[in-house]
């Protein structure tokens, strides 16, 4: 598997191939028969638990078909679009059918162009039954509607949805905001997965209005109970930027090429991932509350030793047991909630075609898995993403060796959520929502014991003049820039960092480690570039606010509100010192920061030179 920024691969324009002895329009089968359909696997990644979730099922023909673009331009010169695609299908459940676990319970995302979705073989070939000829559930699989062409009866394409939702199947939109008609298509159907196209995806960390967008089509997506997969992730980069913005799948070259047979995460983007996470949650979440304090073991069943009937016995016999876990050695196989079980198993004839099968039949193959080490509220917000029919199962919890450890109930979410909320909302600013003077003592107190540490004070200068000027509104306007802007810089600082608002135009960060020089100059180049968006435009033409008049009656001339930064890190305080001290080192150090920012009316900072032993 191949791992790391890749360059992207651009197809050139599709070539005319035709076989021997086919005329266009005729010999549909013919051409598929020599086009010999190879089904290839691209994984989809679930970015919060480091895992794959499912897999796009792409197609590749032998020499000169091997690119679809190519493969496809032809069967449509042809006419034999639709006994390509079927060609397709075929072999992609075949394939599927043939795979060992636990590849063969996993989602299986199938492209669909939308002529062949609105043709009325499809309906009636694509069925339920048809899918269970293969041994597969229609569960696993997602219709993934290209995007290539409009649809000309949306009002059908609606109605088709519905059939195919309401029947287990999942429906994917591809290409989400290219093609001929995204929101529109939007608005006639209800998808479970956008899948945003390669344009939004690409260099999205180097476009502020890319960033906007994806964090809009996030949020948009959470409120209609879809979920969002960014396609096309080729470097780190933009993997940071997606996890930050709140994308939870993805799918790219970064992670791997599409192969002929599935395969897993290495344990080294695993790792990667697993710390990526750690970094966005913990930045971003005041009580560092984790998962591992509320698992409890539930009972556990070893795969394949126990049918229906004997679970029915456990069942009914135990009353209290709300679910059970399947364990293939020491990972995860499935888990059956009671509910689910009598749900699967209920019905005239449903306990009597399934008593004797084991009770893998009847799992629930992709249950929520979290690592121990995740903060609760992450979890909760995971659980809650989750599709309504599993919202209050459990959460399964593992290691970071992926060993199960146990499971946490939702009953235990809301409770500790709730009680995590009150705790941190008794202690956050009520303005910008960040943490207060409680939470910034801990955090200080928690720094001593690190081996490196470091502490940055940021203080906005002359903004007592803006707010003047400009009004208490405008004022908190400008405080909120502020933190959003420090929020984002997060992300550049060494794991664990946090921010603080003190109370005013004061904020503080403490974070594990020495904060790289470059990180405080892109930090202030960035503030003075937004808060422009605050100023008006004769005034930033000025360089300057006309403030209210001075006892002589002539107006006071105040420069741009700047930011001052004061570092105070471990190479210059003593080993053992009072938290105190750093106030009064910072203290010290801002009216050093003040005089250079209103020298050079730009933000500025500075770190702490002198020995504090």
């Amino acid at each position: 598997m191949m791992q790391g920024t890749m360059t992207r691969q651009i197809e050139p324009p599709p070539e005319i191939f035709l076989p021997s002895g086919i005329i266009p329009g005729n010999n549909a089968g013919a051409f598929v028969a020599a086009v010999r359909v190879v089904p290839h696997f691209h994984p989809i990644i679930d970015l919060f638990s480091a895992s794959v979730t499912g897999f796009e099922v792409l197609s590749r023909g032998d020499p000169p078909y091997a690119m679809p673009r190519q493969m496809f331009a032809e069967a449509k010169r042809l006419g034999a679009t639709w006994e390509l695609e079927k060609a397709c299908r075929v072999a992609a459940l075949e394939k599927i059918a043939s795979l060992p676990e636990p590849f063969r319970s996993s989602l299986f995302f199938i492209n669909v162009s939308p002529d062949i979705f609105s043709d009325p073989r499809f309906l009636e070939k694509f069925t339920q039954a048809r899918l269970q000829e293969y041994g597969i559930d229609q569960k696993q699989i997602v219709i993934e509607i290209t995007e290539e062409k409009t649809f000309e009866d949306f009002q059908r394409f609606g109605t088709l949805v519905s059939h195919y939702a309401n029947q287990g199947f999942k429906i994917a939109m591809d290409d989400f905001g290219s093609g001929y008609s995204g929101l529109i298509t939007l608005i006639a159907s209800t998808p479970h997965y956008l899948k945003l196209d390669m344009a939004i995806v690409r260099d999205v960390h180097k476009h502020d209005y890319q960033q906007k967008l994806v964090k809009a089509l996030v949020t948009f997506a959470s409120s209609v109970n879809a979920r969002v997969i960014a396609e096309g992730v080729e470097c780190g980069e933009e993997l940071d930027v997606l996890v930050r913005h709140g994308v939870r799948y993805a799918q790219g070259f970064f992670f791997g090429r599409p192969e002929k047979n599935p395969y897993l995460l290495s344990e080294e983007m695993r790792t990667r991932l697993g710390e990526l996470m750690e970094k966005y949650d913990r930045a971003t979440i005041d009580v560092d509350e984790k998962v591992a304090g509320l698992v409890i073991r539930p009972m556990t069943i070893a795969a394949r030793t126990m049918c229906c009937k004997e679970l029915d016995r456990v069942f009914k016999k135990q009353t209290h047991l709300d679910h059970v876990i399947i364990l293939a050695g020491e990972g995860i196989a499935g888990m059956i909630t009671r509910q689910h079980f009598y749900a699967e198993t209920g019905g005239a004839f449903g306990y009597q075609l399934l008593q004797k099968k084991p009770i893998e039949v009847v799992c629930k193959s992709n249950p929520l898995v979290v690592q121990d080490r995740m903060t609760v509220t992450m979890m909760a917000k995971l659980a809650m993403d989750r599709l309504s029919e599993d919202l209050y199962d459990p959460v399964l919890v593992v290691d970071r060796a992926g060993t199960f450890m146990g499971t946490v109930t939702m009953k235990q979410v809301m409770t500790k959520s709730l009680e995590l909320e009150i705790r941190s909302a008794m202690g956050v600013n009520p303005l910008t929502g960040l943490p207060g003077n409680n939470a910034i003592h801990r955090w200080i107190h928690d720094a001593l014991s690190w081996q490196e540490y470091s502490m940055v004070y940021i203080d906005l200068d002359q903004f007592k003049g803006y707010n003047d000027t400009y009004g208490f509104l405008m004022g908190d306007e400008m405080l909120c820039l502020t933190a959003r802007v420090l929020t984002d810089w997060l992300m550049d600082l060494p794991e664990g960092a946090r921010l603080g608002h003190i109370g005013g135009d004061d904020f503080v960060v403490v974070a594990r480690g020495l904060v790289p020089e470059a990180t405080l100059g892109s930090l202030c180049r960035r503030f003075d570039a937004e808060k422009l968006s605050l100023f008006k435009n004769d005034d930033i033409k000025r360089g300057h606010i006309i403030g209210a008049a001075d006892r002589q009656g002539q107006p006071i001339r105040l420069p741009l509100v700047t930011m001052s930064l004061s570092v105070v890190d471990s190479r210059k305080i003593w080993t053992d010192p009072h938290p105190a001290l750093f106030s009064e080192v910072a203290a010290s150090l801002k009216k050093k920061v003040k005089g250079l920012t209103a020298e050079t009316g730009k933000s500025e900072f500075l770190f702490e030179q002198r020995l504090h032993v």
